[in-house]
């Protein structure tokens, strides 16, 4: 198993979480605190089990949904538990679209992120209760941003960061001629009239 985060606390709360299981089965080979760091692992060697921060700021490499995707694409052998403290619900749909096979609140209890872990271990597939009530109660709302698509959401999520588009297209790998068309269709698609207010509804992405 790899873990990945960009705060070394968590990872040591992971270590210490994980090595209360009685699976033997179960170990840590390596971990990361850095996109451009995970993908180097998971290139030179093979796991059954990636457990991942769903944020880790890079300059050099994107986090987020654009991580998840390159992984999902490029590692699909590899089972994937996302944690996150992300509570808008398109992000978390997209992550399931993504066929991740846990989504792990990262206010939920040591018990149940060991459970997350032997269930993505044994072939099941996890869904924090905290999520899965967000989810359900989005599906009964009017969630105006539903139709941006998955790209123009991570463009949004980072104009919340502050960046701005040479560093959003860095981050992304995108031309910023991408970046300014996507901003600009998002922008129309909510109805948001400065950059200031897209930025302020960034935020709500964190």
């Amino acid at each position: 198993m790899i873990i990945a985060d960009d705060h070394p606390v968590v990872l040591v709360g992971m270590r210490m979480n994980l090595s209360s299981l009685t699976n033997p089965t179960i170990c840590i080979i390596d971990e990361a605190t850095t996109p451009e760091a995970l993908i180097l692992l998971l290139e030179g060697q093979t796991c059954d089990l990636l457990i991942t921060d769903f944020l880790m700021p890079s300059n050099k490499s994107p986090d987020g949904l654009a991580l998840v995707s390159y992984i999902r694409r490029n590692f699909p052998g590899i089972k994937l538990l996302v944690m996150t403290m992300v509570n808008n619900p398109l992000i978390l749909r997209q992550l399931l679209k993504l066929k991740v096979n846990g989504l792990i609140d990262k206010n939920s209890t040591p018990l149940e992120f060991r459970n997350a872990v032997r269930l993505s271990i044994n072939g099941g597939n996890y869904l924090s209760p905290s999520f899965n009530l967000l989810l359900d109660s989005a599906k009964k709302g009017d969630i105006t941003h539903s139709n941006l698509s998955p790209k123009e959401l991570e463009v949004v999520r980072l104009f919340g960061q502050e960046l701005d588009g040479r560093e959003i297209a860095k981050r992304l790998n995108r031309s910023e001629k991408t970046i300014s068309r996507q901003k600009r269709t998002a922008m129309k698609k909510l109805s948001i009239k400065s950059n200031s207010q897209l930025a302020a509804y960034g935020q709500d992405f964190l």
